[in-house]
């Protein structure tokens, strides 16, 4: 843990059932891309859940998107490499965030993830990071728990040991494409063109080659 205080977060003790939670990370924390660069605001951070039933593997990155449920996104202060939020679980299990998937259902008891992400396809260009600490279970809601206690804190600082499902955490790599890895931080990586994709552009390169020399 960082001795660096957040601006939001970590402040004293975590409060089991607390309704209110803070998540994010801390002051000039490294959060970069594949490439090593430094993320801008087209990235967005979010904390959610997947659809019940469904695991997020290397496997099938094209249906995470699809099976994505927003619990919260955080604010990004590029300056800082800093992203934070407070949001309140409602009694039906969701969120009072104005970023809640529409539709979802309760998140009551599900691993909760943070995704962070500059594009919602797995595509060359585009970065992501999935990661999740092993105790950050969405609590069970309860409207009447805890109007004086402190908020349940989930901070970058919990997610030790194992690797992100995509991208990496201080230097543990987990899925994707990195160019230039970073030893320290939260790091995005980057997908590789499907072996199609690879195909058709060398097919097309191909045909103009061709049509160049018939002129």
């Amino acid at each position: 843990m960082k001795c660096i205080p957040l601006i939001a977060l970590l402040l004293g003790a975590t409060a089991a059932h607390s309704q209110t939670l803070d998540w994010g990370n801390e002051v000039f924390d490294n959060v970069r891309d594949s490439e090593g660069e430094r993320l801008t605001n087209s990235f967005v951070f979010e904390l959610g859940a997947f659809d019940v039933g469904f695991k997020p593997t290397q496997g099938n990155v094209e249906e995470w998107v699809d099976h994505w449920n927003v619990f919260d996104r955080a604010s990004y202060n590029e300056s800082l490499g800093y992203f934070a939020s407070s949001v309140q679980m409602t009694a039906d299990g969701r969120s009072n965030s104005s970023w809640l998937t529409p539709g979802s259902g309760s998140f009551e008891g599900l691993e909760a993830f943070i995704f962070i992400r500059n594009g919602d396809l797995p595509v060359p260009m585009t970065e992501w990071l999935l990661a999740r600490a092993s105790t950050w279970i969405f609590p069970l809601a309860d409207p009447n728990c805890c109007p004086n206690g402190l908020p349940t804190q989930w901070a970058v600082s919990d997610i030790d040991g194992d690797p992100p499902v995509w991208g990496a955490k201080d230097g543990i790599q987990g899925g994707g494409v990195v160019t230039n890895p970073a030893a320290d931080g939260l790091q995005t990586h980057t997908f590789v063109p499907e072996p199609t994709a690879f195909l058709l552009l060398a097919l097309g390169g191909l045909a103009s080659i061709t049509r160049r020399r018939r002129f």
